[in-house]
This record gives C-alpha cells, structure tokens and sequence, in this order.
C-alpha cells in the first residue's frame, strides 16, 4: 500500500507539470485563479462513477468535499492532515466530489487515486463556477443514498483548514435538530447589474431578497434533514449560487433553522499562516496544500 502510494504521488506530480507546459500557452478560462484549458477534446463519451463504500450506522460526523478534478495537491493535503480519521475523537467519514476529467490523461490519474483511496466520487458535472450547486446536489444525493443515519454532515470547500476535534465538541455540547449551521448571512439581496458575477435575473429569482442562508465555504447539516433537503432540489428552481440555493432557498423550503456556529469563519487568510489560530477556532478559509500541512504540524506540535 505504501509503495502503491509513493508511485500515486509521484504520477500526480508528474501529470501536474505535464498539464502545465504542455497547455502553457492555451489556456483562455479562469476557475478559483487556475488556469483550465477549454480546447481540449475529451474522447470518452460517459465519466466512470466510482463509489466510496457505504458508512456504516456508527458515522458521527460525514466530510463532504467539492473539488476540482485536478485539485490532487489539495485532496492529499486534506486526508494527511485534518481529514484524517485520527484527527478526532469521532467516528468520520470523508468524501471528495469531483466533475468531468478535462483530458485522458487526468482521467487515468484520477481513476488511479479512486482505487487507492476509495473515497473519491466522480459526477458526470462540468467543472465549472457556474456548476457548483449541481455537485452540491450531488453530495447530498450520495449522502441521502449511502450515509442515512449519519448525525452531522460537514460540506467543505477543498481550501479549508477546519479543527474536526472543535466542530465534534460543540456538536456535541449544543446537539442542534433540522439545522445548517455555519456563517450566517442575513438580508442579502440578488445582484441585478448584468457585468456582476454573481448576476441573478427576475426569472432566476424573483424577490428583492433571499432568505438567510449559510456561507457556502463550509457548513454542518444535521442528519435528519439530509433526505429532505436533497428531495427539495428535485422541485425547487436551479440557482447557481450554491449556498444561497442549497442554505437558504433549500433549507426554507423543508422548515430547517439557519444557525450562526461562532467558530466559523469564511473569510480569506490574508497571511495568516499559522496552526495555532485554530487552537479554538473551527474554520478558515482560502489556504494552499502547503499552508494545510504546515498549520496542521503547528497545532499538533506541543
């Protein structure tokens, strides 16, 4: 397993920087600031789904992670570090989501990396900003499907360095039923102005303003409204402004509370490296593969 494993590493490593040089100078689209070239030909026809197994009834907190196909340096940072079963006193489960393969050649690794760590599902979803609510219907169909006596899901961006042991305790302490919690966002209006990003017509939404909702970055459902909310995304119109759909148009739709968790924090790092900081704190955002590993030495270091 370990020999199977440094050989992952280093296909990985090795495919990166073929991607790199090889589409150096084709690149046209920008996805979460990576470079993702639009010329290439995908010659198969269906993406191959791979399934984690199945949780057992004893899961008490499930970690769901959208990540981009290519995002390998930062999966691998995840389970070495605070998504590693060992990072609580927790029964955990962690599963990444990931769309189509840009080319043959990502296709193979990522195909390379299911079979060894077996917790990687693969989605017939375009990688794309504007498709992310689609992989979060997707996380909570597989979780809905496969974990359904789970206690806690936990949905995380794949730059996030949470402390797993701080969320589990006060979980534990405060026990919160038919909830999402996280970072509270209340009074939040549509973007009307065409030129914005975030750009919502009257037809996409039509109120002058959503209901609360809980930021995107990372949030905790409780288990008993898993199924709920998953079957709510079968008749509830498509936004693609994910947290805002899945959160709070969503969790409005089932009766579910939209609860502030302190501890939670979606802003960006801006520098602040440093492992320590999470001691109390439960999240953060915006932070590198190595940034990850660094932190996570730092606050298991005595």
């Amino acid at each position: 397993m370990k020999y199977r494993y440094c050989v992952y590493l280093l296909l990985m490593n090795l495919i990166v920087i073929i991607a790199i040089f090889s589409y150096k100078n084709r690149y046209s689209v920008f996805f979460r600031n990576e470079q993702v070239p639009t010329n290439t030909v995908i010659s198969y026809t269906k993406v191959k789904i791979s399934t984690p197994k199945i949780c057992s009834d004893d899961i008490e907190l499930l970690i769901l992670i959208p990540s981009t196909t290519w995002n390998f340096k930062q999966r691998d940072a995840i389970r070495r570090t605070w998504g590693n079963t060992k990072s609580s006193d927790a029964k955990t489960k962690v599963v990444f989501f990931t769309g189509q393969c840009i080319n043959d050649t990502l296709h193979k690794v990522i195909e390379e990396e299911m079979a060894l760590f077996r917790d990687v599902v693969q989605e017939n979803i375009k990688e794309s900003y504007q498709t992310l609510t689609e992989k979060s219907i997707a996380l909570l169909r597989w979780a809905s499907s496969n974990c359904p006596k789970v206690t806690y899901v936990l949905k995380t961006d794949d730059d996030m360095f949470i402390n797993i042991q701080n969320l589990v305790n006060v979980l534990r302490e405060r026990k919160p039923t038919k909830a999402i919690l996280g970072v509270k966002n209340s009074h939040s209006s549509p973007f009307r102005d065409k030129g914005s990003k975030w750009y919502v017509s009257r037809e996409q939404y039509s109120k002058d303003r959503y209901p609360p909702y809980i930021s995107g970055t990372a949030y905790v459902m409780t288990g008993d409204i898993i199924s709920a909310l998953y079957n709510s995304t079968r008749h509830v119109p498509l936004l693609f402004i994910e947290d805002v759909y899945i959160t709070g148009i969503c969790r409005e739709q089932i009766g579910a509370e939209a609860i502030y968790l302190p501890g939670f924090d979606s802003s960006k790092n801006n520098g602040k490296i440093n492992g320590k900081h999470f001691e109390k704190r439960i999240t953060g955002h915006h932070f590198s593969p190595q940034d990850i590993i660094q932190m996570w030495d730092e606050l298991m270091r005595e």
